[in-house]
């Protein structure tokens, strides 16, 4: 599944590739509940040109102006793929497609997970990344949050968006805090030092990524990671990783985290 960075990369260069060219029309494959195919069927975004796309967790949001917005997921095995309009057909376990000029943008998936939104409600819980995800949002949350897992907190994408299980165990390993603690009991300054590993780790990666994969429009690059690594056996620390499954997730951490 890719992550919050790897998506931040992908729509910056699925945007470079898109802006210039006309929309012709959509294609609905898979009718799931999440999708609304009736508007895409009727035209309504034929003709038009991309004008941005935004990022908010892990969903993609494609802006045709005039609040014409697709919301595009990709779940666990969802893929993105730009093609010549000739071979569009190759493609297998389509979801649903963008015609544009020349080319065309497919979202795939064989687990049939990947949904796709049109004019999608956006949810309050901040982005991870977004200026409104302050330190008092957080140090509030995390305060009002008892016997909880540090790391479902983390992950908890009703308290902020974007950041899932690889990413989880790379914050808090650069906050030194053990993924077995318990929200309520980590002290406040570590509570402050946790906030601000989220955006160091997270643009980071962002960078890693632009630098390893420059071109990159779908899949993940996660070889730069520090602790969430299967290629690693201990950390630039020197620590050997541990791997433990914690609360249904496998997680990646070492004995310098501390247990709250």
């Amino acid at each position: 599944m890719p992550g919050l960075p790897d998506l931040e990369v992908f729509k910056t260069n699925i945007y470079n590739r898109l802006t210039s060219k006309l929309l012709i029309g959509v294609n609905v494959f898979n009718r799931n509940k999440a999708l609304t195919p009736e508007p895409f069927l009727n035209g309504e975004l034929s003709g038009r040109n991309l004008l941005c796309i935004e990022r908010v967790g892990k969903e993609l949001f494609f802006d045709f102006g005039d609040q014409k917005i697709i919301a595009a997921h990709l779940m666990l095995s969802g893929q993105i793929s730009i093609v010549p309009e000739q071979q569009a057909g190759e493609v297998k376990y389509k979801i649903f497609t963008m015609r544009f000029e020349n080319e065309t943008m497919i979202f795939s998936d064989k687990g049939r997970l990947c949904t796709v939104r049109y004019m999608p409600r956006v949810t309050r819980a901040p982005d991870a990344l977004a200026e409104k995800f302050t330190l008092d949002y957080f140090v509030k949350k995390a305060r009002g949050k008892h016997m909880t897992n540090i790391k479902a907190f983390l992950t908890d994408q009703s308290v902020v968006k974007g950041i899932g299980n690889a990413y989880a165990d790379e914050i808090l390993w650069a906050a030194r805090i053990s993924p077995y603690s318990l929200v309520d009991r980590v002290p406040e300054d570590r509570v402050i030092i946790l906030y601000g590993a989220i955006g160091t780790v997270l643009n980071d990666a962002i960078a890693s990524i632009k630098r390893i994969s420059p071109d990159i429009i779908s899949g993940e690059e996660r070889s730069f990671l520090k602790v969430h690594n299967k290629d690693l056996t201990h950390t630039e620390t020197g620590y050997p990783i541990r791997v433990e499954r914690i609360l249904s997730r496998i997680t990646y951490f070492t004995d310098e985290q501390i247990l709250y």
